[in-house]
């Protein structure tokens, strides 16, 4: 194709550019927003109740049957559960990034499915539920009422009957959760001293409930075959009962004299709460709370509104005196973030078109990029949807970087078209013509070495491998689609907008302009002539470099990503284990009423009976503190809040705080820090880890580095043991499970069988009344039916004894393990505290304890050391395309040497910033080299040119260097001025702004103050070694 193609044709040049507008804006429109491209491990959560068991049951009768079948399942990365004395297990299995979250869900399915014929029938009769969990919680909606007869039973059934199912049918919905649920069932109180004194016991309730609260066929008159019958009937009956009063009638038992003992008689029936473990409301006042999951792939923005609009339909059918309230939507810290990327996006382009303006002092000129630039980056939105991307904020700070390297090409273009014209006073058609003839090629190469730059680290595994490969494609598009424009609608405006300029003097601002870049050309000239003269110190100064990018390397903190002010934090009260839910709320009311006083907090939302750190327990409380919009604030930080609630909270003698911003990414871990899992391995006994994991608590509480320390370990905990007598029992002729069940059922709860109510279907449970389950010589009141039937009370075959035991058992890749988090200091990144935990464990404790990462410390873990294999992909990419490009294995080394010195810059800056070596620095690191490794190219190419044509090597570098010196300083300084925006961001979602940004800004100013020497140095250096080559070899 002739170079002339598009410039004599015009309209299909316009028509290329414009079908490029729509399909962006189309993709623009259709591309899903959220925070983060989908980075989230795939999770499957596993739970099963077996109410009335001790942690240790548990763990023998569930975890382990469970555990020994899941493990090993493909694509599993680690599998950690919980099993605690309320008689509940649950567990997570976590697989690597690319497995298909359904398919693992199925495979979990499965394996529960083998297990199950190994586990107490009473597990699997309550039910295993396996689910995908959801990564990350879009929304909360809180039913609220002013009206007393709405307590939190009735608003929590109200919500699950008129509002979940109406939430889960909306697309991109996952799932809905009923926090702190309190769903309905029917709850039998049983009086054991009045059903002993009938000779009953818990076996002839439930027996009495299973045979006349159950649902079956009773058949069908006029069944074919059958003649003479012309309809025919169904015949029904009373199956299932669904009101209190048709359980209180229940019989139990019909005596000989023809009287009945009926369930009234012996148990208190009510229609209650399913459970008590949990308590949940907004603000210190009873409510239902949903949470609200969004699908993978899912346009967050979408769903939330959808989900306000849904809310408003269903609130105008509420009864009067409810409400509702949404106090937490994540969707508003995303729209936030983006809203700010856009600002800023906007900022960098207008920085660099006032660039371009100084650099070509035309408006003619200026027009060009100014159009060719927005086309780029809208272009880039339809290819973003082609490959699966989202809207987020690595996709839009790709952008951002963007709109500096887009704009380098309209500006050769340009600049190469007004030169031709001026030198030669012809037409801007013919000087078109005769420009592109010789721009085609670099402007096509430069954009394939953009491309070698960043392709290969897009090859990265894991989440790494995804954050890098967002961010990079949508940068290698931009460019690509930019030197599309360049070479079809930049040359075609040329021809049509440019005029000769007429022999006025320019203003004062160009000719001041002028006068500064003629004067830098003349002083970098003379500048790399005595240095060609002086190579022995050059290469003194540049091992000094290279050796502080190494020294600044070790001395600056590493990270996985910055953590963000996202709106809220996290606050978990931890009362002594075995406090009863009474006293968890008590604290909590006292908490809540204290951050209700804080003028940055909105809403407070707390779930007594359960938080992240140890699942449910009574003595466990967590709050999410929800704070004002950023702008409300009056520039009050999230850290400068969290510190001083720490400071009051720590005045609650009688709990535990702990602190913590919720994780970086959602759903890697349960709060941001580190998640250590230490684990009794060989021969390593219980008591061993208990050892093991207060010994490095008390070490690491003592290290200034980290924070917000905290185990999940309880040990000693104080538990009732009762001590049965076995030959006692047998010559009672009372079988042990007898002896158990009854014990369960009394002081935990039964699950017997199911009713309907409301189209639902609900559970019957038998529990003992409060007053006969508050103290040890209660059980003295529970009997049991010997072999003559006669009723032989508990204590009379068995003793009981305070004890202690563990609270709940974790376990990690089936080992018992603790988890220790925390978090890194004020002023220490997450890098130095898991080294320094690591550095404690080998240090103070012994060989048979292991130990594993969870969450995001897992990830950052895996993600650590990449900057060098990254960095050295890049090298090696950059070097054979040079080579490829100049047929010659030397000149490309002029280039790569020329390199290290951007790269310190960068670290320079980001180390005087207090800035971290995190994924946002290496991504910007890359990028550095690409730029610099451009700049380089346009000058070794045009001395190359002039040595091939016989001119002296020192001359030829000495001459590209001042020729090439204005273009390589304005494109730079267009991309430097456009990441100042960056730089000095704040706002939600700023941290990532300055992480990519600051590093890139710094880097790139050293790349031009003085990778400009260092390329005509080196290239000098690099032809005088291969000249002495040809001739040692002549």
């Amino acid at each position: 194709m002739k170079v002339s193609f598009f410039i004599d044709r015009p309209v299909f040049s316009i028509v290329v550019s414009i079908l490029i507008v729509i399909v962006g804006f189309i993709g623009l429109t259709m591309l899903p927003i959220d925070q983060y491209p989908q980075i989230t491990p795939p999770v499957v959560k596993i739970s099963a109740s077996y109410p009335g068991a001790s942690a240790l049951t548990v763990a023998q009768a569930v975890a382990t049957p469970i555990e020994q079948q899941l493990n090993g399942t493909p694509g599993m990365l680690y599998m950690e559960s919980t099993s605690s004395n309320s008689g509940g297990f649950s567990a997570t299995v976590t697989f690597d990034i690319k497995t298909n979250p359904e398919l693992a869900a199925v495979d979990i399915q499965n394996r529960i499915k083998l297990a199950e014929s190994r586990l107490p029938a009473e597990v699997v009769q309550n039910g295993i539920n396996v689910e995908r969990q959801s990564p990350s919680q879009l929304m909360t909606i809180c039913l609220t009422s002013s009206d007393p007869k709405f307590d939190e039973i009735y608003l929590s059934n109200f919500a699950t009957l008129n509002v979940l199912d109406l939430i889960r049918r909306i697309p991109g919905v996952g799932r809905v959760s009923n926090i702190g649920s309190r769903y309905y069932a029917m709850q039998i109180w049983v009086q054991p001293d009045k059903l002993a004194s009938y000779g009953l016991t818990v076996a002839d309730l439930q027996k009495s409930l299973k045979d006349q609260n159950r649902e079956s066929a009773a058949g069908e008159l006029g069944k074919a075959p059958m003649f003479d019958v012309d309809v025919t009937t169904p015949i029904t009956t009373q199956g299932r009962l669904s009101t209190v009063a048709q359980f209180e009638d229940i019989v139990v038992r019909a005596n000989p004299d023809g009287s009945l003992i009926r369930l009234r008689d012996v148990a208190r029936i009510s229609l209650e709460a399913q459970s008590y473990n949990t308590e949940s409301g907004i603000n210190g006042e009873n409510a239902a709370v949903l949470g609200i999951y969004m699908l993978p792939g899912a346009n967050a923005v979408e769903v939330a509104k959808n989900v306000k609009e849904t809310m408003e339909e269903i609130s105008r059918n509420f009864p009067e005196g409810m409400s509702y309230e949404i106090p937490f939507d994540m969707t508003t810290y995303i729209s936030e973030s983006i809203s700010e990327v856009y600002k800023t996006l906007f900022e960098a382009l207008l920085l660099v078109i006032l660039v371009v303006f100084l650099s070509l002092q035309s408006w003619r000129a200026t027009l060009i990029p100014l159009i060719a630039v927005p086309i780029s980056l809208i272009g880039t939105f339809g290819f973003m949807l082609l490959f699966g991307f989202s809207l987020n904020i690595l996709t839009l700070l790709g952008l951002v970087l963007a709109i500096g390297i887009v704009v380098d090409d309209a500006i050769v273009v340009v600049e190469n078209v007004e030169r031709i014209m001026e030198e030669q006073h012809i037409s801007a058609y013919q000087a078109t013509k005769q420009a592109m003839e010789t721009l085609v090629s670099p402007l096509i190469a430069t954009s394939l070495v953009l491309a070698a730059v960043f392709v290969p680290v897009s090859f990265l595994a894991g989440i790494t491998g995804i954050l890098y490969k967002q961010f990079t494609i949508t940068i290698v598009v931009s460019v690509l689609i930019s030197t599309v424009v360049a070479l079809t609608l930049s040359p075609v405006m040329c021809s049509l907008i440019l005029k000769p300029k007429n022999n006025e003097n320019p203003n004062v601002v160009f000719r001041t302009i002028n006068k500064l870049l003629e004067n830098g050309e003349n002083k970098y000239g003379n500048i790399i002539s005595k240095l060609v003269r002086n190579p022995k110190r050059v290469f003194f100064w540049f091992g000094l470099i290279l050796v502080s990018i190494v020294m600044l390397h070790k001395i600056i903190p590493s990270s996985f990503l910055p953590v963000e002010d996202q709106g809220y934090f996290t606050v978990e009260l931890e009362l002594p284990e075995n406090a009863t839910l009474e006293r968890s709320r008590v604290v909590a009311d006292r908490a809540i009423d204290y951050l209700m006083t804080l003028d940055e907090v909105d809403y407070v939302q707390s779930v007594v009976g359960s938080s992240p750190r140890v699942g449910t327990s009574q003595s466990a409380t967590s709050l999410t503190v929800i704070l004002k919009p950023w702008k409300d604030r009056d520039d009050t930080t999230i850290q400068e809040i969290m510190d001083k609630v720490r400071k009051e909270f720590s005045r609650y003698p009688e709990a535990k705080v702990y602190l913590s911003m919720p994780p970086v990414i959602p759903g890697l871990g349960s709060s941001g820090g580190f998640e250590m899992q230490l684990e009794a391995r060989s021969d390593a006994t219980f008591e061993n880890l208990v050892a093991a994991t207060d010994t490095l608590m008390y070490y690491a509480s003592k290290r200034k580095e980290l924070s917000g320390l905290s185990s999940s370990l309880k040990a000693d905990i104080p538990q009732l043991y009762f001590d049965v007598d076995r030959d006692k029992a047998r010559f009672a002729g009372v079988p042990m499970s007898d002896i158990f069940s009854t014990m369960k059922a009394y002081t935990g709860s039964v699950y017997v069988n199911d009713f309907n109510l409301f189209n639902r279907v609900y559970r019957v449970y038998i529990q003992a009344e409060a007053d006969y389950r508050q103290s040890q010589n209660n059980i003295g009141l529970f009997f049991v039916k010997g072999s003559n039937n006669t009723m032989i009370p508990l204590t009379s075959l068995g003793t009981t004894s305070y004890t202690t035991g563990p609270g709940s058992i974790t376990r990690f890749n089936m080992f018992n393990s603790a988890v220790v988090r925390g978090q890194a200091a004020q002023g220490y990144s997450s890098g130095e505290a898991t080294e320094i935990m690591e550095e404690l464990v080998e240090k103070h404790l012994p060989k048979n304890i292991g130990v594993e990462w969870s969450g995001l410390a897992y990830q950052e873990k895996q993600a650590g050391g990449k900057t060098a294999v990254v960095l050295g992909l890049v090298f090696i990419f950059v070097f054979l395309f040079l080579a490829a490009l100049y047929e010659s294995w030397m000149v490309p080394i002029a280039v790569l040497l020329s390199l290290p010195v951007a790269a310190l810059g960068s670290y320079l800056g980001v180390w005087i910033c207090g800035l971290e070596n995190d994924i946002y620095f290496q991504i910007g690191l890359v990028m550095l080299i690409g730029l610099a490794a451009k700049n380089a190219i346009l000058i070794v190419e045009f001395a190359k040119v002039m040595v091939d044509e016989g001119e002296d090597v020192v001359k030829a570098a000495v001459t590209a260097t001042r020729k090439r010196f204005r273009p390589i300083l304005m494109t730079s300084l267009a991309f430097i001025l456009g990441l100042i925006p960056l730089v000095l961001s704040s706002g939600p979602g700023s941290a990532s702004r300055q992480a990519i940004g600051t590093g890139v800004f710094f880097g790139m100013i050293f790349a031009v103050v003085f990778g400009v020497i260092l390329v005509p140095f080196f290239f000098v250096v690099v032809y005088k070694i291969k000249n002495r080559f040809k001739r040692i070899k002549s």
